[in-house]
Parts: C-alpha cells; structure tokens; sequence
C-alpha cells in the first residue's frame, strides 16, 4: 500500500515538474557556488576533469554558463521526449537533486574556508607578519 503510494505520487506529472525546477534552482547555486570556489583563476580546485578542461578553455564565468547550458539543455531534451515516463524520470531526479543538494552545501563549505584562508592572509599581510 504504502510503496503503490509512493510509485503513483512519483508517476505524476506535476512532481516532475516540481522536480525540474528544484534541478535548476540547484544548476543556478551549483555555478554560483562553483564561481565562488574557482575565481579567479584556481581551476584545479574543480574536481571534474571535463568541466575543468571547459572552464580553462573558456575562462570563468564564461565558461560555467555555457557548460550549465549545454548539460541543462541535454537534460531538457531528455525530459520533453520522455515525458510519458514520469516515473522514471522522476526517480532519476529525486537521486540526483539529493547528490546535488549534498554537491552545493560542500562548495558553499568549501568556498568559505577559501575565503577565510585568504582573509587570514591578506589580514597578516597588512599586520606585516609574512
């Protein structure tokens, strides 16, 4: 009973729908927070060999735009054909919104502990201690 529940609440199309926009509410502060832990130019910090090869070549912020484009783009394309499998897709949504939320929490983590390193430098800078 209960799992028929669940199947039938992730067979709909409005949770799909739901599901999309978390996606790319969570697309928006992945690159918002990916910007954050590479500028200006620390591209080794990004984990992803092919986004790193994209974000060298064509330089932040530039270059995470389009690279978000082109895989949301992928992504649209994939949904609009398979709309009717809504469960599915759904599923598949439901994992990768949860990795993601984890992914954006870790670079927001990840960005402040850069910026309070270079914080810390630049405050022993001016203090004349390095």
């Amino acid at each position: 009973m209960f799992l028929t529940s669940i199947l039938h609440f992730l067979s709909l199309n409005i949770i799909l729908v739901l599901q999309c926009i978390i996606f790319l509410i969570l697309n928006v502060l992945d690159a918002h927070s990916t910007w954050l832990v590479l500028k200006p130019n620390n591209y080794h910090r990004e984990r992803n060999p092919i986004a790193r090869w994209v974000f060298r070549k064509l330089r932040i912020p530039r270059a995470i735009i389009i690279f978000k484009a082109v895989l949301m783009s992928f992504l649209g394309f994939y949904i609009g054909y398979w709309w009717k499998e809504a469960l599915t897709i759904n599923l598949g949504l439901l994992i990768g919104n949860v990795l993601f939320i984890i992914v954006v929490l870790h670079n927001y983590k990840v960005s402040r502990h850069y910026r309070k390193q270079r914080e810390y430098l630049e405050a022993s800078k001016a203090e004349g201690n390095l």
